[in-house]
């Protein structure tokens, strides 16, 4: 059967001079697969879903990180329809001519900027390394607001965006000893929803490193990269934010809670916790 693919146009976001449309949208099942004539940046805030992008079917989650040339056809869809399983997803689109004013503005980037705006560019994935869900949310308040300057407080925004996905596309082509900085998916990318998944069981690096056929050395180099910390710390972090959705979801004692996030040692689940959430998870789920 052949797929049916609508195009959307920029005249029907931008607006008032500003050559930026950003919001925050809970997708649903309505929305059709479709183009664009414009760039856009996604950014997953919450729950998880596919987005169909291509050719390919991708599973997302929070924090998956999407830029989305001209032309490519796509779109997200939660993972089933109904309260409570929401896909929350921030977008950012703007002109490829906004790109090319980008340039002239900042020259000591401009090549970089350029990449973004090459015919036929592939679309490019990555995780969050950690700042983008700032950025997006300052980004989504600034054009909700309208104060004066925000046009340039969303251009700085998007710069950054632009230029922290340049330099990963260049770490991903270094690492795989190409000199084409073009990049689909990560390497890692698996193993990191691995990693989500099966967070309360006995992972291991050399365990993971096997995954994707990486010695332990240069698969932790890989990963620092793409996550923006090492696997020991991503765990941790995995573990800790599991736990605070238990103790706020539902009434499991600590010790209960400790053993399903993968830790047997109290002392040491405790002294974790406070020290990712300055609280104890005792004073955690009190405070919430």
């Amino acid at each position: 059967m052949k797929r049916i693919v609508d195009r959307m146009l920029g005249s029907s976001y931008f607006d008032d001079g500003l050559p930026i449309y950003v919001n925050r949208a809970s997708e649903n099942f309505d929305l059709s697969e479709h183009t664009h004539d414009f760039i856009e940046l996604a950014y997953i805030a919450e729950g998880s879903g596919v987005h169909y992008i291509g050719e390919e079917s991708l599973r997302v989650s929070q924090g998956d990180v999407f830029f989305i040339p001209v032309g490519t056809s796509h779109v997200f869809r939660p993972s089933a329809p109904g309260r409570g399983r929401e896909l929350i997803v921030y977008n950012c689109l703007f002109p490829t001519k906004y790109v090319e004013q980008l340039e002239s503005f900042f020259p000591d980037a401009a090549e970089m900027l350029a990449f973004f705006r090459e015919p036929q560019h592939p679309w490019l994935r990555l995780r969050d390394p950690g700042e983008f869900r700032g950025w997006f949310k300052e980004l989504f308040r600034e054009y909700a607001a309208r104060l004066p300057g925000c046009e340039a407080v969303m251009t700085a925004l998007i710069v950054r965006m632009l230029v922290t996905l340049h330099r990963q596309a260049q770490s991903e082509a270094a690492m795989s000893g190409s000199t084409d900085i073009t990049l689909s998916r990560p390497s890692v990318e698996h193993v990191v929803r691995y990693i989500e998944e099966r967070y309360a069981d006995n992972l291991t690096l050399p365990e993971l490193a096997a995954q994707v056929g990486l010695g332990e050395r240069q698969f932790s180099r890989l990963f620092n990269q793409q996550t923006g910390m090492n696997f020991s710390t991503f765990l941790q972090n995995t573990r800790v934010e599991a736990a605070c959705v238990l103790l706020t979801s539902s009434h499991r004692s600590i010790p209960e809670i400790a053993a399903a996030v993968g830790y047997s040692d109290m002392k040491f689940f405790y002294r974790l916790f406070k020290r990712k959430t300055g609280e104890t998870p005792l004073g955690y789920r009190k405070s919430r």
